[in-house]
């Protein structure tokens, strides 16, 4: 593994903690969320933005300026983030399948760093797993909700992969940094089990074919 290839991936991570933290803060002064979410999503934001700086700290200590390490991974995780799915389903579904890629990218990337890096992502991982949680509830509560909520759950999963596909386009795709990183075949069967995975327990397969809940 070289320091070259490491620097990028914690470049895409670190940009994406930030995006994320944005995200969290915007919902976290948007109308209409209750007083108990606002104080939630105000935790998430704090999180998220530790998260941020902690990989920051992680690039300094390698000798990389962190702002060039993100740059290339900008407009990809900008193009991403920007898309407002429509309707309570769809919006869970991005929030539920989006938390669970963060995950799975994180076990797969503690894999493959030294032991300091290790111990930042294990208490990333640990605020990460309480989001995914939490983003699984709501997508629950939106389908039961819903009278045709998994045919929506499944146009959501099936439009936020391809918009996934779409927005890493092109030599700066965040992807394609953590494949550089090594154990690319590794990290894709990670990723492809997690979303089968997660699909399965809303009770649809990979490209939304009703599956038995929980199978």
């Amino acid at each position: 593994m070289s320091d070259t290839a490491l620097i990028q991936v914690l470049g895409a991570v670190a940009y994406g903690e930030l995006k994320a933290y944005e995200g969290a803060k915007a919902e976290a002064t948007a109308a209409g969320v209750s007083e108990e979410e606002r104080r939630r999503l105000r935790k998430v934001a704090a999180q998220e933005l530790r998260h941020h700086k902690g990989f920051v700290a992680c690039l300094e200590s390698l000798g990389a300026d962190p702002e060039r390490a993100m740059k290339p991974y900008r407009s990809a995780l900008d193009r991403y983030h920007a898309r407002v799915p429509g309707g309570a389903v769809g919006q869970a579904v991005i929030g539920y399948l989006g938390e669970g890629v963060a995950d799975d990218l994180l076990e797969w990337l503690r894999t493959v760093v030294d032991a300091d890096t290790v111990a930042f992502i294990e208490t990333v991982i640990a605020d990460e797993v309480e989001h995914e949680a939490h983003a699984a509830a709501a997508l629950r509560a939106a389908l039961a909700a819903t009278p045709d909520g998994r045919r929506q759950a499944a146009r959501a999963a099936r439009q936020m992969v391809a918009h996934m596909l779409w927005s890493g386009r092109g030599s700066a795709a965040p992807m394609l940094a953590f494949v550089r990183l090594g154990n690319g075949l590794t990290l894709l069967a990670a990723l492809g089990g997690g979303h089968v995975r997660r699909m399965r327990a809303i009770g649809l397969g990979p490209l939304g074919l009703p599956t038995p809940l929980g199978g």
